[in-house]
């Protein structure tokens, strides 16, 4: 999970670096990643960390991470364009900035 988080957070420097996101944008993001990883330290120095809790913290990174490519544009997109565009994977017309 950590790993994964570093990996998020690589991301979004990338994206910052190449101005394909908006410095409001990333700090939004990163203060997503700071609380799932604060959670993600805790649990590692317990020691254990419950399946529940894992899944609902890697759904959580799988938004940011989402969110980050629909973001930055590097999202699969779906859809024929029939209703008035492409949206990212997941997302549909009333996907918030969409």
């Amino acid at each position: 999970m950590i790993n994964q988080i570093q990996s998020v957070e690589t991301g979004i420097q990338g994206a910052v670096q190449a101005n394909k996101l908006e410095p409001g944008e990333a700090r939004d993001l990163r203060t997503q990643l700071a609380q799932l990883d604060r959670a993600a330290e805790r649990a590692a120095r317990e020691g254990t960390m419950p399946s529940t809790q894992y899944q609902q913290l890697l759904a959580q990174l799988d938004d940011v991470s989402q969110k980050l490519r629909a973001d930055t544009g590097s999202a699969f997109l779906i859809g024929n364009g029939a209703d008035g565009g492409y949206y990212p994977n997941g997302y549909g017309p009333t996907y918030p900035g969409g």
